[in-house]
């Protein structure tokens, strides 16, 4: 455990330092609209133009895609670190609080031997043999029930010691462990913290990336739906069809999973009203699909921003496989709903045709 818990703050320590390895394209290699117009009165020179801003896209969505997986990844590091940090220290203070309780029970079952010893004394044990060979007949017998009382009182006294001793040893053990469990709590601690910083790293790294990527992003598929006599929904949707292809939708839900922290968690209202009206906008859906919508986001996210999938890796609300795939709609896919909401559209319109296609496919099998 100790080894796996150590690997994975490492790789999330390994991705931060790696955030600056891949430098994407310079302003330089961009086209401009001069470049787009003059292309578009010359067919081959249009086919290259657009293959070289598909060739940008595809690299600014490689370098959106890096950089978010990183915070994603350090992030679930950092949550996984905080609830080892919390096991670790709810174990030791159950010892801390077992420990305290066998000392307290040990030392009442000392008292009770030591009671029990001091009752012995005083029935005067010493003096019992002489009594008895001085006593008349009569005062025998009462004589001989006192021997008896003494010798359970004896036996008690030896009961009460081993017990006694037992409750000891107990205390010891667990203050013993108790001691080994603040160790380790203290060793989590220092990790949890370490994958903290990490996670803040990464995330800062991304989210400076953002808008720079993302107006990169938004000309480019302009340039390319102007020289491709299309839009730029269209285009997105060509994309991220390709990309879908073969599945790496939806995850099959969060079962298992967690929220990362530290992304924004949206409200969930505004989020499931911003997608009510692209149903019908941008897909030309029926309102009947709205519905089977909620259905299938509910089962998948909770309509929640940073839902993350643990086992799968999917991520957001229409829970992505892998979240990155969000970066071929827009960069701020690891914490904008409405990035992520177009995309699971998108997708879904392009894999399945519509959402209520999407609901059955995901109740027949369990994923979309």
């Amino acid at each position: 455990m100790r080894a796996g818990r150590s690997a994975a703050l490492c790789g999330a320590l390994a991705l931060v330092v790696a955030l600056g390895v891949i430098s994407p394209a310079t302003a330089a290699d961009y086209p401009s609209w001069d470049d787009v117009e003059a292309a578009r009165g010359n067919e081959a020179a249009t086919a290259e133009t657009i293959a070289t801003i598909s060739g940008l896209l595809d690299g600014l969505q490689t370098e959106a895609a890096r950089l978010g997986d990183a915070a994603v990844a350090a992030t679930a590091t950092a949550d996984r670190a905080r609830a080892e940090l919390d096991r670790a220290t709810a174990a030791e203070e159950s010892l801390s609080r077992r420990a305290d309780a066998a000392a307290d029970a040990a030392a009442s079952s000392a008292l009770q031997a030591a009671q029990l010893a001091a009752a012995l004394y005083r029935s005067g044990g010493a003096d019992l043999t002489s009594t008895l060979l001085v006593s008349s007949a009569e005062a025998s017998d009462d004589l001989l029930y006192r021997l008896g009382s003494l010798g359970r009182l004896g036996e008690q006294v030896g009961i009460a010691l081993q017990v006694a001793e037992q409750e000891r040893n107990l205390a010891q053990s667990l203050a013993e462990q108790a001691e080994a469990a603040r160790g380790e709590q203290e060793r989590l601690s220092a990790e949890a913290e370490a994958a903290r910083s990490a996670a803040e790293a990464a995330a800062a790294a991304a989210d400076a990336a953002v808008d720079e990527q993302q107006s990169r992003l938004t000309v480019l598929y302009e340039q390319l739906a102007t020289l491709k006599n299309t839009t730029v929904l269209i285009e997105q949707q060509y994309r991220i069809g390709l990309e879908s292809t073969g599945g790496g939708g939806g995850g099959g839900g969060t079962e298992g999973g967690f929220s990362v922290p530290g992304n924004e968690v949206n409200n969930v209202a505004a989020a499931q009203q911003f997608a009510m009206t692209q149903i019908s906008t941008s897909f030309g859906w029926g309102a009947d699909q709205g519905p089977c919508l909620i259905w299938l986001w509910n089962r998948e996210s909770g309509w929640r921003t940073n839902a993350y999938n643990a086992s799968s890796g999917a991520y957001g609300i229409p829970q992505a496989l892998p979240g990155s795939k969000m970066a071929n709609y827009a960069a701020d896919w690891r914490t904008n709903y409405q990035t992520q909401i177009m995309w699971g559209l998108i997708y879904i319109s392009g894999r399945y045709g519509s959402p209520c296609a999407a609901w059955a496919h995901s109740e027949a099998v369990g994923w979309y």
